[in-house]
Formats: structure tokens, sequence, C-alpha cells
């Protein structure tokens, strides 16, 4: 089965995006080998805001040109004829993942943002946080994760430490953890 991967640059007091979606916080590092991590999936998910703040970036070109993307985006609002080139998944968005999850291919890179991790967390959905930390405050905006507001949260999710690399150029800590679930 395939990995989902929740891969997010967070601030140092736990932030994915300041509250304007703007990107320039994120302290570039150029040792970081964005063609090799790109390899690694071949399905993208995000959430509609995290979509909306990519669109027309070169963000969003990449994964629209990325030879076996796959890119689903969970939104209500959102209407597929005016997105094209990504799936909008308007409904059991679990359960879609869960069938992602299931087919055969590279692992699924869960791009943003926090409500989304958070209910794929609590769905027990997420195989991996790899957060690369960058040495700022943002003191405000989308926090890593947020509860998904239907009680289900699990409080103290424990993760497991699989390796950390300090990023020497940047000070960027490059951490990935594994996500534990407790035995049903």
């Amino acid at each position: 089965m395939r990995s989902l991967r929740y891969n997010v640059a967070v601030s140092l007091d736990g932030y994915i995006a300041p509250h304007d979606g703007s990107t320039d916080w994120i302290t570039p590092d150029p040792s970081i080998d964005f063609d090799a991590l790109w390899a690694e999936f071949d399905t993208f998910i995000m959430g509609r805001k995290s979509y909306e703040d990519i669109k027309g970036t070169e963000v969003e070109e990449r994964l629209l040109r990325h030879p076996a993307s796959n890119v689903l985006i969970v939104s209500k609002t959102l209407i597929p004829e005016e997105n094209p080139g990504v799936t909008i998944v308007s409904g059991d968005f679990l359960f879609a993942i869960r069938r992602q999850k299931e087919k055969e291919g590279s692992d699924l890179w869960l791009f943003g943002g926090g409500e989304l991790f958070g209910a794929c967390l609590d769905a027990g959905l997420v195989d991996t946080a790899e957060v690369a930390i960058m040495p700022t405050l943002l003191r405000g905006g989308v926090k890593l994760s947020t509860e998904t507001g239907d009680g289900g949260s699990r409080a103290g999710q424990k993760l497991e430490l699989q390796r950390v690399e300090k990023l020497e150029g940047s000070g960027i800590l490059m951490c990935v953890y594994q996500v534990v679930y407790p035995a049903s």
C-alpha cells in the first residue's frame, strides 16, 4: 500500500502559512533537491485553500506538468470545469484518499493544509509527517494541524522520529516522523 506523507514547511512556532497565504517566509536552501523529492510522488492531495494559494504560481505549474501527476483537491465549492487538470473531490474525501492509497504507484503527498491533515490523521490515513522546520517565527496563521471540529481529534497523537537533518547553509531542520496509531 502506498504511503500518505504530509510533507510541509513549518515555522518554528508551528505555522504552515501566515494569514495571507504568502510563502516568502520559507527559507530557501539550494541543497534541497526538489526534483528528487517530487519524483517520489505521483499523487498530490490538498485542500481548497492551499490550492487557491498556489494557483497561478510555479508550484501549480509544476504539479500540472508532473509526468505522472494526479492532483486531488478537496473542496465543496470549487467547480471542476473551472479547474482543469485537477480532480475536485467534493464528497467523502477520506474514502477517496483510502482508494488512492490502495492503488499501485508512488507515494501520495498530502500538500496541505492543517485542517485536511487533521482529518486524515484522525482517520488513520497519514503514514508520515515530514516537516521542514524553518528558522522563522510567523506568530500567527495556519497551524500545522487543526482540530477537525467533529470531536474526533486525537489529542496527543504519537509520532516516532525516523530521521532529522540540519541543513547547514540555512538552518532548516528536515524531520521525518512515523505516525504511531494505537493498536485496534
